[in-house]
């Protein structure tokens, strides 16, 4: 009984050792500290220039998260398609410089 499940848990290891879906989502998530010291100005035209490279990416349709089954995201790999994959990434540092824009108050009259 013990030897059937063997190849089952061979084939999880090594879908997780390929690099998992959820690890990729995760490190899409950065914190906005990193651009505190960034001067507004700057730090909008960055943010605007990411924000228009992910809609060229997308094709004007905007990242979104792949749906991934709930607790399949450690196991599964990173099946997105590359240009997604850049957009993902591109989208968590304009969340991460509009949670920083948004902090400081950029933009707003003094």
């Amino acid at each position: 009984m013990r030897m059937r499940l063997f190849p089952v848990i061979i084939f999880t290891a090594l879908l997780a050792g390929c690099g998992n879906i959820q690890g990729q989502l995760d490190n899409e998530k950065i914190s906005s500290l990193r651009y505190d010291t960034v001067e507004c100005p700057a730090l909008i035209a960055q943010r605007n220039r990411a924000a228009a490279e992910v809609s060229r990416l997308t094709n004007g349709q905007g990242y979104q998260d792949p749906n991934v089954i709930t607790g399949l995201g450690p196991v599964l790999p990173d099946y997105r398609a590359e240009n997604q994959k850049k957009a993902g990434a591109l989208q968590g540092q304009v969340e991460s410089m509009s949670r920083s824009i948004d902090r400081r108050k950029c933009g707003a009259p003094a």
